[in-house]
């Protein structure tokens, strides 16, 4: 006897095709746009490598490790900013408006990086203090670019954002390479900057159309406990590469990073589909229309590039480990890049149910800090291998994906079926 789909079932798997369909054409040319800008960037420093002296080679990565310090709180604006216009709208005023808070929010910042310039690059041993100094304005026009970006996505302008992404890579990688043959690591650092500035002029202008209405505005509030969500999935990500360095033996830990490392490229894929489908969920979760195809469509669009990732790495980890770190990493650490692999890819689907708990506004979207917690106390404990080390951190996934998916499919079921007029609008973090 053949089985068949009973009608009910198939006008359930229509809509949500359509919908995944729909969030996959606007998360492609993000990920397209991501993963040339990832290739460029291993182009850049290749070339740079064999631009630069070897001292200053060194400068240049420490001051671009700097910057990472404050992507967190430049996703968090952009998070934010997507969040707002996804739920208000997209007015010529909200635009401003969002852009305008965002320079308030990052003017202290960029005055305490500059009074510290100097003791930066005192302790990074750099050649000019304009080396340390340019991570000012560089922050300051990232925080804003990453602004105009979150408005665009909450209007669901991928494309646009995409092109900014392209407009960075290029200018980018032109402006460093010619000036740092003159000005060494200045002139590097330099590029990077008028790149974003390039960018900024490119998604800037779209972010704030002519259109009037009202204002909507970026509420601190909800930029701090955005900031809160994305810091915790970053410490949930991350803690257990720096426990292993601070636990295991030199080598040991050297090969632990290596393969941990590999596992985080992983989520730069996903990570671009997130930032399409979060204004998704926020605008599901404000209007009550389609809330279990908008959840399930993200964990597709997210989780298929993440775990797709994995399996090619777990398929061929000597082969990754030998192209990006030769073959001294290669000997007996296979076992261990398949299961950091593994872990990366299911990170994805943390992400996801975390910023699905952020779009109905709800404390649950912190639990990555539990799992960022336990993972602490678990390897704390179990260090003696690599291994036990990835088996520590495999636990808090498992942790955190139980919780938040029991919790997040919970919500949402229960909202779809609840009359629109009874439901609690999005708002701040409260409680579930």
């Amino acid at each position: 006897m053949t089985l068949t789909a009973s009608a009910p079932t198939r006008a359930r798997r229509g809509p949500l095709r359509g919908v995944t369909g729909r969030l996959a054409t606007m998360a492609g040319p993000v990920m397209a746009a991501i993963a040339v800008q990832s290739l460029a960037n291993l182009v850049l420093h290749a070339a740079l490598g064999r631009t630069l002296p070897p001292s200053d080679y060194g400068a240049l990565g420490a001051v671009l490790a700097a910057m990472t310090l404050v992507a967190v709180p430049l996703t968090a604006l952009q998070t934010s900013a997507a969040r707002l216009v996804a739920s208000a709208g997209l007015t010529g005023r909200t635009g401003r408006a969002a852009m305008a808070r965002a320079l308030r929010l990052l003017a202290p910042v960029v005055l305490l990086l500059v009074l510290l310039a100097a003791p930066v690059a005192g302790f990074l041993h750099l050649g000019s203090w304009w080396d340390a100094a340019l991570l000012a304005p560089t922050v300051l026009v990232s925080g804003l670019l990453a602004t105009a970006r979150g408005v665009l996505l909450g209007t669901g302008r991928s494309g646009t954002v995409a092109g900014s992404y392209l407009v960075a890579t290029l200018v980018r990688l032109g402006l460093a390479l010619l000036l740092a043959v003159p000005l060494g690591v200045t002139g590097a650092l330099l590029g990077t900057a008028l790149g974003e500035a390039a960018a900024l002029m490119h998604a800037g202008r779209a972010a704030w159309p002519a259109s009037p209405g009202p204002t909507h505005r970026l509420s601190i509030g909800d930029v701090a406990g955005t900031t809160a969500v994305v810091t915790g999935l970053f410490a949930f990500t991350t803690i257990d590469l720096f426990l292993a360095r601070h636990f295991l033996p030199g080598a040991t830990s050297g090969a632990y990073v290596a393969a941990a490392t590999i596992g985080k490229t992983i989520l730069a894929l996903p990570a671009a589909a997130m930032s399409v489908a979060y204004p998704r969920l926020v605008a599901s979760w404000t209007s009550r229309s389609g809330l279990r195809p908008a959840l399930r469509s993200s964990l597709v669009v997210v989780g298929l590039p993440a775990m797709a990732g994995a399996i090619l790495v777990c398929l061929l980890p000597g082969l990754v480990l030998s192209v990006l770190y030769g073959a001294a990493f290669g000997a007996g650490t296979q076992d261990l890049v398949r299961a950091l692999a593994l872990i990366a890819g299911s990170s994805a689907l943390v992400s996801v149910l975390a910023h699905a708990a952020l779009a109905r506004g709800s404390r649950t979207a912190l639990l990555p800090w539990a799992a960022a917690a336990l993972q602490v106390v678990a390897i704390s404990s179990w260090h003696s291998t690599a291994m036990s080390v990835a088996l520590a951190s495999a636990a808090s996934l498992v942790l955190a994906l139980v919780l938040l998916g029991l919790t997040e499919v919970h919500h949402w079921r229960a909202a779809d079926r609840a009359d629109a007029a009874g439901a609690k609008p999005a708002g701040t973090l409260h409680r579930a």
